[in-house]
């Protein structure tokens, strides 16, 4: 019996992002790789919009991804439903609006308290089917190309606001998850908060890097609104239907709440402009480069008038 070859995450990265490239460049790459049966055998069942979606980001949220939302921004959706993935409530959270029926939200977040001690890990479940209806019940076709988080920091400030999000991944196709959720049903939220991040095999195709992330300050945009946007740089439309995608998400140091995370049926990426820091950089320098260049124009004026 022939030994089944390993295959690393870094090797199924590079395939994905060369199913982006040229078929002459993919090729060449190909070609440098000896593919036997067994190993198309585990590459198979990940699908190709799976690898698709790997290589589209870096699979890292870093602290740049997560975003202060401004206020009284335009949104490009039609709002019909915000997606709660997790929250406090005392009953099921149903998202659901006219034929769409998403997964139930996770109802035990924490909430309450008053001082800087309170924290959560929990987990949500549903499928790239579900979230792609979703956003075509609230976008024009073509709007969404991105995954983004918003989270709801209902903090008071009091204490010390250190705010920690200590983790944050997205799990695609888990072997196994606790409780044995049925995410092609509706998932309700006793199921959802059962979870508790305990699960076995899947890729892992976003991750928070440094985790924990940097502390959240207050934003307050308000009770009901969004005060960050974490950017996962995954598009559900390069998914299958019948894909699973699992969230797991912890906060530390909490002191009021209830927090929310949700997708919002009114923001779309698009909507929140923020520039790279490195065109922040490019943009002083040039800056510089301008000011020092006009001082010296003018000096050269100054000496030949006189």
């Amino acid at each position: 019996m022939k030994a089944v070859p390993s295959f690393s995450f870094a090797s199924l990265l590079l395939l994905a992002r060369a199913a982006a490239l040229s078929a002459a460049t993919r090729k060449v790459i190909f070609s440098q790789w000896k593919f036997t049966k067994a190993t198309l055998r585990l590459i198979m069942p990940l699908g190709i919009s799976a690898l698709a979606a790997l290589g589209a980001h870096a699979a890292t949220i870093t602290t740049a991804n997560i975003v202060p939302t401004p206020g009284n921004v335009a949104g490009s959706g039609n709002g019909t439903i915000e997606w709660r993935l997790g929250t406090f409530s005392g009953s099921e959270i149903q998202n659901s609006a006219g034929s769409f029926n998403g997964d139930n939200g996770n109802n035990t977040l924490t909430q309450g308290g008053g001082t800087d001690t309170l924290s959560f890990d929990e987990s949500f479940v549903t499928t790239a089917g579900e979230l792609k209806a979703f956003y075509n019940l609230n976008f024009l076709p073509g709007t969404i190309s991105e995954i983004v988080l918003f989270l709801d920091l209902n903090e008071t400030g009091g204490g010390i606001p250190i705010n920690t999000l200590g983790r944050l991944d997205i799990i695609l196709n888990p072997t196994s998850i606790q409780g044995n959720p049925n995410p092609f049903g509706d998932v309700s939220s006793v199921s959802q908060a059962a979870i508790n991040q305990v699960y076995t095999g899947g890729l892992t195709l976003a991750s928070l890097n440094p985790q924990p992330a940097a502390n959240l300050p207050v934003n307050s945009q308000g009770a009901g609104f969004a005060d960050y946007g974490i950017f996962t740089g995954i598009n559900p439309f390069s998914l299958n239907d019948s894909d699973v995608l699992l969230f797991n998400f912890s906060m530390s140091q909490l002191n009021n709440g209830a927090e929310e995370i949700f997708l919002s049926g009114t923001y779309a990426a698009s909507d929140i402009i923020v520039p790279e820091p490195g065109c922040l950089s490019l943009l002083a320098v040039g800056g510089l480069g301008l000011a020092i260049c006009h001082r010296r124009r003018r000096r050269s004026s100054t000496r030949s008038i006189a």
